[in-house]
């Protein structure tokens, strides 16, 4: 006679599955701390713009240099949850929407990474983290990758195809790396080409899925523009060049060596067994691409995460996997709810944001003596931009900000040529109608302006020097 089924309602959690969420906590940990990026307080400033009625910006809202500039904001729909957050709560409220985000993705590359062993599952999980957490970010990226997390674990659990639609549509709304999902489904589907000698069926339906997907993205507010947005890499490449995180990693920094060092150690897993072209392929692309751009690093935790784990899945006959104890486990996932719960609230009880690296003085000694209004133009670095844009919304009229995709190239290259201190950089003040500079002391530019006749240095504090014109 058959044992009967187990009609339990509740189910306590296993050890493996409490593992998994303590990846989670981290991710909210790290990801709800003040917000002080830059690119992120131009994204914030939209989103509150979008909030409060204005509605999405289709010119350059923030400079003086490109003003009523055609922009397209990939990054809409990840905006519009910041305004709304920061309408309601304050920018405390922006930093625990940022922490939960982290967490789900933290989630998401544990689920990828299941064994179905406790041990195997922290060593799979915890490489795949390792490679990308150091590039992770608070910025709507964050949407990216857990669009991206959600299209792996889609085909990799053999879900419908159909769910790729929804998923993709809030890739292409929130950030322009979609076109990494359909390159992760095309090198996986000549992996499995390669490996079963066949036409691999199963996998051309999930890049159908995704290709519908891309057809519905582009009902949204802004168009079939957004399906576009991503050639503005190539049609601005030589200005992308000089941004940070577009350029090949510097692994002499800290975030570089640590994703170096679980990048190697992911390596010798793979090495000790054969693997197949279908995981081959996918670890080659995406580590090439984040060879090239290390911005590309962080997709890196959501192609290892599943590859992993079936690298380090135990054998049916063996293995450690630790026993469920109901009451204890229950008592742990409770405990873990509340330390979630707490470090939520402490994030939206708090300030959200973290303004220490910004000339907050020296630009409210700008804004009493009016230099921040019209007739007058500032120039500033781009990061001093962003902030700039946060404090003062349209009315920042910024020189420049990291917005390099929406500058005209002009626009882009008289700022670089200020930033290397440039022989033409006085006449670009003049070109551009500057009466005033704010500047990190010590930088060319600044040596520039202590040897013009027409400029004089009105104020110095903290790192932060001002010129203004005579």
């Amino acid at each position: 006679m058959s044992a009967p089924a187990d009609r339990r309602l509740y189910r306590p959690p296993t050890v493996e599955s409490l593992a998994v969420a303590t990846f989670a906590l981290f991710g909210m940990a790290i990801g709800s701390a003040r917000i002080g990026d830059n690119s992120m307080f131009v994204h914030i400033r939209t989103g509150m713009e979008i909030a409060a009625g204005r509605g999405i910006p289709r010119t350059d809202p923030y400079s003086f240099t490109a003003a009523g500039h055609r922009w397209v904001v990939q990054s809409w729909l990840p905006a519009w949850t910041y305004g709304w957050a920061e309408r309601l709560g304050g920018f405390g409220w922006v930093a625990a929407e940022q922490g939960v985000l982290l967490a789900v993705l933290a989630w998401l590359v544990l689920r990828l990474a299941k064994t179905g062993n406790v041990a195997r599952t922290i060593a799979a999980g915890g490489i795949a983290i390792g490679i990308g957490a150091p590039f992770w970010s608070v910025r709507p990226l964050v949407f990216g990758l857990i669009a991206f997390a959600l299209t792996v674990l889609i085909v990799e659990k053999r879900a419908h195809p159909g769910w790729l639609v929804p998923v993709v549509w809030l890739w292409v709304n929130s950030h322009g790396s979609f076109p990494l999902g359909l390159a992760w489904i095309a090198v996986v589907t000549v992996g499995a080409a390669l490996d079963g000698r066949r036409w691999p069926r199963e996998e051309l339906r999930y890049a159908g899925g995704f290709v519908a997907g891309l057809v519905i993205a582009a009902i949204n507010p802004l168009g079939p523009r957004l399906l576009t947005f991503p050639l503005t890499v190539g049609d601005k490449q030589s200005v992308f060049k000089t941004v940070v995180e577009w350029q090949s990693p510097d692994f002499q920094r800290v975030g570089g060596m640590v994703a170096l060092a679980f990048l190697v150690l992911a390596l010798l897993v793979l090495f000790r067994q054969r693997v197949t072209w279908r995981d081959a392929l996918p670890v080659a692309a995406f580590m090439g691409l984040g060879l090239f751009a290390m911005r590309n690093l962080a997709p890196m935790a959501v192609v290892m995460a599943p590859v992993l784990s079936r690298a380090l899945t135990p054998s049916p006959t063996g293995g450690f996997s630790a026993p469920t104890v109901s009451r204890v486990n229950t008592g742990i996932a409770a405990l873990m709810a509340a330390v979630f719960v707490v470090l939520g609230a402490g994030a939206a009880a708090g300030a959200g944001l973290d303004t220490k690296a910004y000339p907050v003085a020296a630009t409210t000694w700008l804004e009493h003596r009016g230099y921040t209004k019209a007739p007058h133009r500032i120039a500033q670095q781009d990061v001093v931009g962003c902030y700039f844009d946060l404090r003062f919304g349209r009315g920042a009229r910024v020189f420049v900000d990291d917005r390099v995709d929406m500058f005209p190239v002009e626009v882009s290259n008289d700022y670089f040529a200020l930033l290397r201190g440039s022989p033409r950089s006085l006449r670009i003040l003049d070109d551009r109608r500057v009466d005033a500079v704010l500047w990190q002391d010590g930088k060319a530019l600044v040596a520039i302006l202590n040897l013009a006749d027409n400029w004089h240095r009105a104020y110095n504090r903290n790192g932060w020097v001002i010129y203004l014109r005579r």
